[in-house]
């Protein structure tokens, strides 16, 4: 098929190419999440275990569904503690950041994935510490906030406080997920994988752009990375 011939053919819409059972996905992901972040919640756990479902969907789904997961799931758990609400916006970004990251092949290895810990932190730990003190002024009702406090009762600047509180607890929560994550994806069976939009990264295909159907699948590539 020509270059020409593949320009006028008419291209699906973005949530077509995704599938059916990416959307059957998304509620696994915010169920996930939603368990994670109760049971630290109602442990008063000083990590936060609510983006496993995120990154997960991110991962095998691309950023856009793994965004909406984390979107999803900040409103549901602002139910029972509202101010998960204002942090919305980290989720999303982990979501995003996940299928960015899954279309690189940052999942595939152990080592790999371990590395993507860095940037959740990042995104979790100094995006986080930025919101709670813009709008909490440093001190939110969760396990973080009881470090925080006795940082700042023992002479540390509250801006410091929050960081020295929040950075190294979201490095330790991001660690314990994305070994999860990683746990989950080496048991997703093959004939589920072959399903999903991002799937094929994890069954060792070797993608050669050098027909039409494959140049259709890199373009596909592109659109589930956002």
């Amino acid at each position: 098929m020509s270059k020409e011939t593949r320009s006028q053919a008419p291209r699906k819409s973005l949530w077509a190419r995704y599938g059916q059972l990416t959307l059957f996905m998304i509620p696994i992901g915010v169920a996930t999440n939603f368990v994670g972040g109760q049971l630290a919640i109602l442990l008063k756990l000083p990590v936060y275990f609510d983006s496993i479902g995120t990154i997960l969907v991110g991962a095998l789904c691309g950023g856009l569904p793994g965004a909406l997961v984390g979107a999803i799931s900040n409103v549901i758990n602002s139910i029972t503690n509202p101010t998960t609400m204002v942090y919305a916006i980290i989720n999303i970004l982990i979501g995003l950041a996940a299928g960015l990251l899954s279309k690189r092949g940052w999942f595939t290895t152990f080592g790999k994935a371990l590395a993507t810990v860095i940037p959740f932190a990042i995104i979790g730990g100094f995006g986080g510490a930025l919101i709670s003190l813009w709008i909490f002024g440093g001190l939110t009702p969760n396990g973080v906030s009881v470090i925080t406090a006795a940082l700042y009762a023992s002479g540390f600047d509250m801006n410091v406080a929050v960081y020295l509180s929040g950075v190294p607890l979201d490095l330790v929560d991001k660690l314990v997920v994305v070994v999860v994550v990683f746990l989950i994806l080496r048991r997703v069976p093959s004939r589920l994988l072959a399903k999903l939009p991002l799937g094929h990264v994890f069954m060792g295909r070797v993608v050669r752009f050098d027909s039409a159907s494959n140049a259709e699948l890199r373009d596909l590539d592109d659109d589930l990375a956002l």
